[in-house]
């Protein structure tokens, strides 16, 4: 805490004032990071259906930029504290049923546009494509060198493309 007050140029008293502890701050920080991606998924989305739809969401969700790679490690920092906070897990939980939610309606969406097989298990898809999304994002902020962005669409993008060929 003592840090980040001096970061951002205040007291801990200031912070103090508005978290109760480190872990209301980087709840905070999660909403934030939350209300900015979802932001970028819903002008990302603009104009697209189906596949392309989903390919623009499942992208916003990567570490390509420094934003998304800043909520990359919020997300870490808030997993490691959430395996071990039960309170935490819950509001990871929570955050990741929407998430997949998301993932799995446009799963949904593209079969029923014919992007994508109609015998494909939309739920263990999006489980697999937020599994995808999380592991190619948390190599990405470790090992950027590895994982420039155009690896990480890439990869993505082939995932999806095996995924268009249960359609044919």
């Amino acid at each position: 805490m003592r840090e980040i007050a001096s970061e951002a140029g205040y007291s801990t008293g200031v912070l103090a004032h508005y978290f109760e502890d480190k872990d209301a701050l980087l709840v905070h920080t999660l909403h934030v990071s939350v209300e900015r991606a979802v932001g970028r998924f819903e002008r990302g989305i603009r104009g697209k259906v189906g596949i392309e739809a989903l390919r623009a969401v499942l992208l916003e969700a990567l570490p390509l930029d420094e934003e998304r790679a800043e909520e990359m490690r919020v997300w870490l920092e808030f997993w490691a504290r959430a395996a071990r906070d039960e309170a935490l897990r819950a509001e990871q939980n929570y955050w990741y049923s929407l998430w997949r939610g998301v993932v799995r309606a446009l799963v949904e969406e593209s079969q029923r546009r014919g992007d994508l097989g109609s015998t494909l298990d939309p739920v263990r898809e999006a489980n697999s494509l937020v599994a995808l999304v999380d592991g190619v994002g948390m190599q990405a902020v470790f090992e950027p060198g590895k994982w420039p962005p155009e690896e990480q669409r890439a990869l993505l993008d082939a995932h999806l493309e095996r995924l268009r060929g249960a359609a044919r």
